[in-house]
Protein backbone atom coordinates (compact mmCIF):
# COMPACT_ATOMS: atom_id res chain seq x y z
CA UNK A 1 0.00 0.00 0.00
CA UNK A 2 2.64 2.14 0.61
CA UNK A 3 4.04 2.20 -3.08
CA UNK A 4 0.95 3.76 -3.90
CA UNK A 5 0.48 6.16 -1.31
CA UNK A 6 3.90 7.32 -2.66
CA UNK A 7 3.70 6.93 -5.89
CA UNK A 8 0.36 9.17 -5.68
CA UNK A 9 2.24 12.07 -3.75
CA UNK A 10 5.63 11.99 -6.18
CA UNK A 11 3.79 12.02 -9.26
CA UNK A 12 0.68 13.42 -8.90
CA UNK A 13 2.03 16.99 -8.71
CA UNK A 14 4.09 16.37 -11.83
CA UNK A 15 1.19 15.06 -14.24
CA UNK A 16 -0.07 17.87 -16.85
CA UNK A 17 -2.40 20.74 -15.81
CA UNK A 18 -4.87 19.01 -17.50
CA UNK A 19 -4.02 15.27 -17.03
CA UNK A 20 -5.63 12.47 -15.60
CA UNK A 21 -4.13 10.10 -12.96
CA UNK A 22 -5.92 6.64 -12.20
CA UNK A 23 -5.22 4.04 -9.64
CA UNK A 24 -5.85 0.21 -10.66
CA UNK A 25 -6.68 -2.65 -8.05
CA UNK A 26 -7.65 -0.41 -5.25
CA UNK A 27 -9.62 -3.84 -3.92
CA UNK A 28 -5.88 -4.64 -2.17
CA UNK A 29 -6.21 -1.62 0.22
CA UNK A 30 -8.79 -3.51 1.75
CA UNK A 31 -6.16 -6.72 2.53
CA UNK A 32 -4.07 -7.04 5.17
CA UNK A 33 -1.11 -9.14 2.91
CA UNK A 34 -0.95 -5.66 0.48
CA UNK A 35 -0.43 -3.46 3.58
CA UNK A 36 -4.25 -3.04 3.60
CA UNK A 37 -7.73 -3.07 5.90
CA UNK A 38 -10.59 -1.35 6.23
CA UNK A 39 -10.21 1.83 7.54
CA UNK A 40 -6.34 1.46 8.12
CA UNK A 41 -4.38 4.60 8.16
CA UNK A 42 -2.05 5.04 5.28
CA UNK A 43 -3.67 2.75 2.88
CA UNK A 44 -4.60 4.85 -0.33
CA UNK A 45 -8.34 4.90 1.01
CA UNK A 46 -8.01 6.31 3.51
CA UNK A 47 -6.04 9.31 1.71
CA UNK A 48 -8.89 9.84 -0.87
CA UNK A 49 -10.93 10.10 2.35
CA UNK A 50 -8.96 13.26 3.01
CA UNK A 51 -8.46 14.62 -0.37
CA UNK A 52 -12.29 14.43 -0.42
CA UNK A 53 -12.23 16.80 2.21
CA UNK A 54 -9.32 18.54 0.52
CA UNK A 55 -10.98 19.05 -3.18
CA UNK A 56 -14.20 20.53 -0.74
CA UNK A 57 -11.74 23.10 1.23
CA UNK A 58 -13.19 26.12 -0.57
CA UNK A 59 -16.68 25.55 0.81
CA UNK A 60 -15.09 24.90 4.81
CA UNK A 61 -15.64 27.92 5.37
CA UNK A 62 -11.95 28.15 6.89
CA UNK A 63 -11.92 24.80 8.98
CA UNK A 64 -10.03 23.51 6.00
CA UNK A 65 -7.23 25.67 4.21
CA UNK A 66 -7.25 24.89 0.38
CA UNK A 67 -4.20 22.65 -0.84
CA UNK A 68 -2.41 22.45 -3.84
CA UNK A 69 -4.53 19.29 -4.40
CA UNK A 70 -7.47 21.91 -3.66
CA UNK A 71 -6.27 24.21 -6.25
CA UNK A 72 -5.09 21.53 -8.82
CA UNK A 73 -8.06 19.17 -8.78
CA UNK A 74 -11.02 19.23 -10.47
CA UNK A 75 -12.59 15.66 -9.92
CA UNK A 76 -12.16 12.54 -8.34
CA UNK A 77 -14.22 9.84 -9.26
CA UNK A 78 -14.30 6.00 -7.91
CA UNK A 79 -15.44 2.62 -9.43
CA UNK A 80 -14.91 -0.89 -8.25
CA UNK A 81 -11.01 -0.79 -7.46
CA UNK A 82 -10.76 2.09 -9.71
CA UNK A 83 -9.58 5.66 -8.29
CA UNK A 84 -9.22 8.37 -11.09
CA UNK A 85 -8.04 11.95 -10.37
CA UNK A 86 -8.66 14.24 -13.19
CA UNK A 87 -6.23 17.53 -12.89
CA UNK A 88 -7.36 21.45 -13.90
CA UNK A 89 -7.75 25.13 -13.33
CA UNK A 90 -10.49 26.30 -11.08
CA UNK A 91 -12.80 28.97 -12.44
CA UNK A 92 -13.74 31.53 -9.47
CA UNK A 93 -15.81 30.03 -6.78
CA UNK A 94 -18.71 31.63 -5.18
CA UNK A 95 -21.85 30.68 -3.57
CA UNK A 96 -25.01 32.80 -4.34
CA UNK A 97 -27.35 33.49 -1.30
CA UNK A 98 -31.03 33.36 -2.05
CA UNK A 99 -33.09 35.91 0.23
CA UNK A 100 -31.88 38.12 2.68
CA UNK A 101 -29.72 37.76 5.81
CA UNK A 102 -31.92 36.98 9.64
CA UNK A 103 -32.09 39.78 11.59
CA UNK A 104 -30.49 39.46 14.79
Amino acid sequence: MQHVVSSFRFLYPQLHKSGVYMVEDLHTAYWDEYGGGLKREGSFIELCKQFLDEINADWTRGALAPSEFTRTTLSMHFYDSLAVFERGSHLQKYAPQIGKPAKE
